[in-house]
């Protein structure tokens, strides 16, 4: 039986209920990017709001605005 847990991109992710980034979808850019603004793999994060396809997340007491593009390439699990 597989005990991985299962991973989804951030956008299908329920708002308000925390979740953890489990992998980065297109390699060390994508990554890099993402480290600067806080979001690593392990951390935890809310998705706050859904917009137009845009996401609101936060990152311990920081808030960050991503394009559906580049959340689409976050992969997260429910915590």
């Amino acid at each position: 039986m597989n005990s991985l847990p299962v991973s989804m991109p951030l956008p299908l992710a329920n708002p308000g209920e925390p979740v953890r980034v489990m992998a980065f979808v297109q390699g060390r850019d994508v990554e890099k990017r993402l480290a600067g603004m806080g979001l690593t793999l392990g951390c935890e994060l809310h998705l706050l709001q859904r917009e137009g396809g845009n996401l609101v997340v936060a990152v311990g007491n920081t808030r960050l605005a991503l394009g559906h593009g580049l959340a689409q390439k976050i992969l997260v699990s429910p915590v």
